[in-house]
């Protein structure tokens, strides 16, 4: 009786792990150097986004604010690149605005490309 107790528990046991098994072949893998979604909610993604209105501030020497982060990707690099889809307000109008901002592993921040225009121009977003 223990026996068949024994074997009953070790089957059930092994289907489990196999299911779980073939489960997470079945799932997609992510691109390995690719972009992945991101919240814009993430705290280093709003930390980004913040840099890059600093930044384009500074560079171009004119009235910039954000108003909001419309969809935010992240890519592990020697570092991250945070690919965003920003909503701002430049010299009193609205714009979007597709940017990258790279974080290097010392934690600094670079802006690698501000480009005004629809996020759905670049990149498929």
């Amino acid at each position: 009786m223990k026996k068949k107790l024994l074997l009953m528990l070790m089957s059930v046991a092994i289907n489990a792990v196999m299911g779980c098994m073939l489960g997470l072949q079945a799932q997609e893998p992510p691109v390995a150097g690719g972009y992945q979604e991101a919240s814009r909610t993430e705290s280093d993604v709003v930390s980004a986004a913040k840099f890059a209105i600093k930044e384009e501030k500074r560079k171009k020497g004119v009235r910039l604010s954000l108003i909001s982060i419309e969809r935010a990707e992240t890519q592990v690099v020697a570092g991250i690149n945070y690919r965003l889809c920003l909503r701002v307000k430049i010299k009193g109008k609205i714009r979007s605005v597709r940017t990258v901002v790279y974080k290097n592993l010392q934690q600094k921040y670079a802006l690698s490309n501000w480009e005004e225009g629809d996020c759905r121009s670049a990149s498929g977003g």
